[in-house]
């Protein structure tokens, strides 16, 4: 076993399918296949299912993602601070990311303000749900992660959180490939009438409960299903494997090959921005004073 075939079985994990780990990692799907399957020898475990459309985790795969994403992040930040030993000390923020909350708005936004925060340097994890809690990933923050992008409203940072806003998400409904709804370029609610919905339960999230009340206005027949939290991968393979429509936002396109996101017409937007715990500690707090003040004057540049 070694760090390429880890590498590759979280690819596959991801994309579902062997090509698609293929042409990221520049080789071809028998060089991943071979790999997994050498992989899955060594360790005397079965990690994929195979099957026409694709693959997809047995529960063994499943229990053995996380462990492999933690190894390999720690490693990762084990060669940031060995390449570092002997430089200008500053200090250090970890940025948490995942497919559910990545980190991208903030990265492109860090590359521009950069230079006038010469005095900290950023570590990107990867972030690891936190199933004992309702709030998921949120409930990293503070302890594996300074901070990270993801949804706010009045109902989130009641959780001990502090936002600074980036932008607005909006609503999609993601659909499988063979769903009827899934050539359409939008959705409206009337088009979800008399279907199952998955959603996130209400108390969540006020902008999941004001879209709740607006398909009980506009759409009643819709019936939403209630996921088990906030969402994790499980929620989009259900999606998958009972063939129903899923509530999502804006950046999860990507999340599940065999998902088709379109947008849904509503007014309803979700704001987005950089999370950190209500008391980050004085680094992360220095970190996002300095933030604030050179992206507010970036932006309000011409």
């Amino acid at each position: 076993m070694d760090i390429t075939q880890l590498q590759t079985f979280i690819r596959v994990s991801e994309y579902g399918s062997f090509t698609k780990a293929g042409e990221e990692s520049f080789i071809s799907s028998t060089a991943v296949m071979k790999q997994i399957n050498r992989l899955e020898t060594e360790l005397n475990l079965t990690l994929f299912v195979r099957s026409a459309t694709g693959v997809r985790l047995t529960e063994q795969g499943a229990t053995f993602l996380p462990a492999v994403r933690q190894i390999l992040a720690q490693l990762n930040a084990a060669i940031v601070d060995a390449r570092h030993v002997g430089l200008p000390t500053k200090d250090v923020i970890t940025v948490g990311t995942s497919l559910l909350h990545p980190a991208d708005p903030f990265m492109r936004i860090w590359q521009e303000v950069s230079p006038k925060l010469a005095g900290f340097q950023l570590r990107v994890i990867q972030l690891q749900n936190d199933d004992n809690s309702s709030n998921r990933e949120y409930a990293l923050l503070g302890r594996t992660c300074d901070l990270m992008v993801g949804t706010f409203d009045n109902t989130t940072l009641k959780q001990a959180f502090t936002a600074f806003p980036l932008g607005h998400y909006h609503f999609e409904i993601a659909v499988r490939h063979d769903h009827p709804l899934a050539h359409h370029k939008r959705v409206t609610l009337s088009d979800l009438a008399g279907q199952r919905l998955l959603m996130v339960p209400t108390g969540i999230s006020e902008k999941n409960d004001a879209l709740r009340a607006q398909i009980q206005t506009d759409s009643p027949t819709i019936q939403p299903c209630d996921t088990t939290g906030r969402y994790d991968l499980n929620d989009f393979n259900r999606a998958v494997a009972d063939n129903l429509p899923l509530v999502t936002l804006t950046p999860w396109h990507t999340v599940h090959p065999d998902l088709v996101s379109i947008p849904l017409v509503t007014n309803l937007t979700v704001p987005y921005g950089i999370l950190t715990s209500k008391f980050p500690g004085t680094a992360t707090t220095a970190f996002m004073t300095q933030f604030a003040k050179d992206y507010t004057a970036t932006s309000a540049q011409p």
